[in-house]
């Protein structure tokens, strides 16, 4: 089916944008039904994008209004039969207005700036109805001089702004920004790599074009073979407070806090980012857990697999990072190290395997709340840690990462319509590293049994340094409300989950002394390890009163100690 879409921005301080689909029915048709997208591909949560619809309108090419009513919570259906037609008609249109004004890289934003359009949010698409080298036109105000896209431009004046996508997915996959962007590019392996920047930025001596062109050299050389796109977009959207990436078929929407660019160590974190983003083009995008695609954009697509999907790029970003030349063995390590801080201090992964975390993602990760460290573990986190351990089991067969890494790519080459399952990974890994190795690998993935991380580090060169915590601990995170201090989280077993402490109780007094949010912050000060105190609280309006005694905090992750440096920087390598 010949879809042509047109998205209009009239009032961009109005936060609306209208758009229009013209297509015909089939010969015979009486019935059709269109939908707005539920989901995102890459960020696993029903985000209901058709809350944001005003209205919808569908009619004929003559202008005669159809008749049509909503069937699901993102789904309507136009039925001829219930028209009253003046005039047969095969043409028509689907015309609706969307609210667009949540700035994250899974959503639409659109005010007097710029606008940022994140397909799945904003595209409708027709059930059922394979859409064949779809357009979509954009208008918007004069005073906004460009517009970036990975979207293929078949514009014929230069006013236009016409794009072209081979069907749908592509379509949805390729998000915009329309204002008055920075933009820049490079070429690598004969390629344009476009850069557009939105947002402010305080004073920087980063040269991020050229750090961005290391991190593309680097993570492509990872894969044999022509780069897989015939050209790639970086958008990036400096505000304050954001932070985050989404990976699409030949380009990416990132987010950074602009303010921190000269600061060495956030920094990093951005490379990291794109590294993170831009390796999904190869793991992701194109290998692929086999229930990611063809996608059902109105249910929850369930997988297993998200450990590779995520938790292999998330081992790989610092690294990549690392192997471009951009941070030191010092500066990686302590960005590995920090992974594991929160990974040991996360009591969730005695109750969830890789497995589950991932099939669990639709409800947990991305709907966090006060108990998640207590009841299951990120596959971006564990995942990464696992297959840290994974590559030290290469490492000691002669091989790394690196070959894991082109067998998987190889895998999608041989087939790239279809996905990989944990089968065809596990015989990877079985062909690369022995038996042996995959009995432990299946064993970090399928189960929560404790994982040796200290005896695999140290095949590389790296002691864990531990340090024990001095200071009284109760196991509780604050937040303020003015200056009340609100318990925000309690940990798995800790002397304030064992006295019955809750998220959401407000501290009163410690021993019979009021207490405030800057008290809170000081009461190690206030207290001993293994003698009582009592806790005057707040529950929902009820005065209790809470009996317990801190212990010393779980021991500290001082450092990943180099005792080998030359064995550290080859395994690294």
């Amino acid at each position: 089916m010949k879809v042509q879409y047109l998205v209009q921005i009239e009032n961009p301080h109005q936060n609306l944008v209208k758009v229009t689909l013209r297509f015909k029915r089939k010969a015979g048709q009486s019935k059709m039904r269109f939908f707005l997208p539920s989901w995102s591909p890459g960020s696993y949560l029903m985000r209901e994008y058709a809350r944001h619809i005003r209205w919808i309108k569908v009619e004929q090419d003559n202008g005669e209004a159809l008749y049509f009513e909503q069937v699901t919570k993102g789904e309507w259906e136009v039925d001829w039969n219930q028209s009253l037609l003046k005039a047969e008609s095969d043409g028509l249109s689907v015309t609706y207005e969307i609210y667009c004004k949540e700035l994250t890289v899974r959503t639409s934003h659109v005010d007097s700036t710029h606008a940022f359009l994140h397909g799945p949010s904003y595209l409708m698409g027709i059930k059922g109805e394979t859409l064949k080298d779809p357009t979509i036109e954009f208008r918007f105000p004069p005073l906004w001089s460009k517009l970036t896209t990975g979207l293929k431009e078949v514009s014929e004046k230069r006013e236009e702004f016409i794009y072209t996508a081979k069907n749908y997915d592509e379509l949805v996959d390729a998000p915009v920004e329309i204002g008055c962007q920075e933009t820049d590019g490079f070429r690598h392996g004969g390629k344009d790599h476009f850069l557009a920047y939105y947002g402010p930025t305080y004073p920087h001596d980063q040269n991020l074009k050229a750090d961005i062109k290391k991190i593309v050299e680097t993570v492509s050389a990872h894969f044999s073979g022509d780069l897989p796109y015939d050209n790639y977009t970086f958008l990036t959207h400096f505000a304050p407070k954001l932070f985050g990436g989404l990976e699409h078929l030949n380009s990416t929407a990132l987010q950074f806090d602009g303010r921190k660019l000269n600061n060495r160590k956030d920094y990093l974190n951005y490379l990291s980012l794109v590294a993170h983003e831009y390796f999904h083009t190869w793991n992701v995008k194109r290998i692929r857990p086999v229930e990611l695609g063809p996608f059902d954009y109105e249910n929850e697509a369930y997988t297993s697999l998200l450990w590779l999907a995520e938790g292999l790029t998330s081992f790989m970003d610092d690294l990549l990072v690392y192997r471009s030349g951009l941070s030191s063995l010092e500066e990686y390590l302590e960005a590995v190290k920090n992974n594991f801080e929160v990974y040991f201090n996360t009591p969730g992964k005695k109750f969830h395997s890789l497995e589950m975390s991932s099939f669990n993602a639709w409800v947990k990760l991305y709907r966090p709340d006060e108990n998640s460290k207590n009841s299951t573990i990120s596959y971006y986190l564990k995942g990464g840690l696992v297959f840290s351990v994974l590559h030290v089991a290469l490492l000691e067969k002669g091989k790394s990462i690196n070959d894991f890494l082109e067998a998987l790519w190889q895998h999608y080459l041989a087939r790239p319509e279809k996905g990989i399952n944990k089968s065809e990974i596990y015989d990877i890994v079985r062909n690369l590293a022995g038996e042996n190795a995959l009995s432990q690998f299946a064993t970090m993935i399928e189960t929560t049994e404790d994982i040796d991380f200290e005896t695999a580090y140290k095949k590389m060169g790296i002691e864990f340094k531990w340090q024990e915590s001095p200071t009284p601990w109760i196991g509780a995170d604050f937040e303020s409300i003015g200056d009340r201090a609100i318990v925000k989280a309690v940990t798995l077993d800790s002397p304030a989950y064992q006295a019955g402490l809750n998220a959401g109780d407000e501290i009163l007094a410690l021993n019979g002394v009021r207490t405030l949010k800057e008290d809170i912050d000081r009461l190690s000060n206030y207290m001993q390890i293994n003698k009582h105190s009592d806790f005057l609280i707040s529950r929902l309006g009820v005065i209790h009163k809470l009996e317990m005694a801190p212990t010393t905090g779980p021991r500290i992750l001082k450092e990943l100690s180099v005792f080998d440096k030359a064995l550290a920087e080859k395994s690294f390598k």
